[in-house]
């Protein structure tokens, strides 16, 4: 796997033979990075705005094993950008003070209730690491500044309102073809080199947004 610096100043810093995360949240990571995909590519999925992928990038991903898929999503990144509110404006309000006064909630089943758990643990993920790392809320998430403060701000009755909101998580890189090409490969030979090289790649595309565009205006391309 790749090895990124630790974080010197958070008290989640660790030595670089672990990389930016300490080993629990890498599992974590892994976790929830196997849970996008699968969720955002079930046929379910297709329609909602959440799980836009690339028509060439959907198939493509749609066709790779349960073991491979496995070695993609320990990535040391997250396979998937939260979107937070913008533009980023005051706190949301919390719930009433009495339970009593919470409105009633319409239970969800099947994929929405899946997708609605994987929201609440993506935000709560986000917040670990903004609370204690912030460098690897930076890196692993591509949160800004901004965006860090914002969930720093709220409280979990807040964070989870957040969290509920339809398109909070969507997928990173979606029209990238050929970097997922590139990670599909590199877990289909399960070569710990090839999957570090992958693993370059995508720290080298950080920063870029949904349409592959880079923040100041350019396009990146993206070489073998």
């Amino acid at each position: 796997m790749t090895t990124l610096p630790s974080d010197p100043g958070s008290g989640l810093g660790t030595p670089a033979r672990h990389g930016l995360l300490p080993p629990p949240l890498r599992r974590d990571l892994a976790d929830l990075n196997s849970q996008f995909l699968e969720l955002s590519l079930a046929a379910d999925a297709a329609a909602e705005a959440c799980c836009d992928w690339a028509d060439p990038v959907r198939r493509r991903l749609r066709e790779i094993d349960r073991p491979s898929r496995a070695r993609m999503a320990a990535a040391p990144f997250a396979l998937f950008r939260l979107v937070l509110p913008v533009p980023l404006g005051p706190v949301p309000p919390g719930p009433p003070s009495g339970v009593a006064d919470l409105p009633a909630s319409t239970a969800s089943t099947g994929w929405q209730a899946r997708w609605m758990s994987f929201a609440h643990q993506a935000a709560f993920f986000a917040r670990r690491l903004v609370d204690g790392a912030a460098l690897g809320a930076s890196v692993v998430l591509d949160l800004t500044p901004e965006a860090q403060s914002l969930l720093s701000a709220m409280s979990p009755s807040q964070l989870a309102a957040v969290a509920a909101q339809p398109g909070i998580a969507r997928p990173r890189w979606p029209d990238h073809l050929r970097f997922w090409e590139m990670l599909e490969a590199a877990a289909r030979r399960d070569s710990a080199v090839a999957l570090q090289w992958a693993h370059c790649v995508g720290v080298c595309l950080l920063g870029i947004d949904d349409a592959g565009a880079a923040p100041g205006g350019g396009r990146r391309r993206l070489r073998r």
